[in-house]
């Protein structure tokens, strides 16, 4: 697995920062911390696989994505979190499933990280899905294959409605 592929929110050049991690610790890090996010992952253990003391550790992780471990882990839970509530999920099922030990953690920190409650977030997703325009269908049993919008349906039988009036 490529570094750049578990979630970098930006890219980042090929040549790494002095006192970054190797690409190998990263990638070490980074599955070790993503593996299980709902057990409590200490820091000291994953720097002990990449074979660094726990303060350079630290310090190289925040070379490399620009964040503490701590905030790195903290962002993948609210993405996970962002995924988990884009279905019908139910909110406290989705505090467990990403680690965190109780809803009021789990929604000051979304909030913090995201500007809204996790309630709100899912409410604006919902709304923005459901005007995602739709591709036209085509109805067979209309003669001419008339197209009707199969969005808006009041306007979608006049258009038909006017398409067989004018013909």
């Amino acid at each position: 697995m490529n570094p750049q592929t578990v979630d970098s929110d930006t890219p980042r050049p090929l040549a790494r920062p002095l006192g970054a991690l190797s690409s190998w610790q990263e990638r070490r890090a980074k599955e070790l911390m993503l593996r299980d996010m709902s057990s409590c992952v200490r820091i000291s253990d994953i720097a002990e696989h990449c074979n660094l003391s726990r303060s350079h550790f630290s310090r190289a992780f925040k070379k490399v994505t620009g964040y503490s471990p701590q905030g790195w882990l903290m962002r993948m839970k609210i993405k996970k979190a962002k995924t988990l509530l884009s279905t019908s999920i139910p909110i406290t099922e989705v505090v467990y499933e990403c680690g965190f030990a109780d809803h009021s953690h789990f929604t000051r920190t979304f909030s913090r990280l995201e500007g809204m409650t996790p309630k709100a977030w899912r409410r604006a997703f919902e709304h923005a899905t459901s005007h995602l325009p739709q591709p036209p269908v085509i109805d067979r049993d209309i003669p001419d294959w008339s197209l009707r919008d199969s969005l808006v349906e009041g306007v979608g039988q006049l258009r038909v409605q006017d398409l067989h009036v004018w013909n």
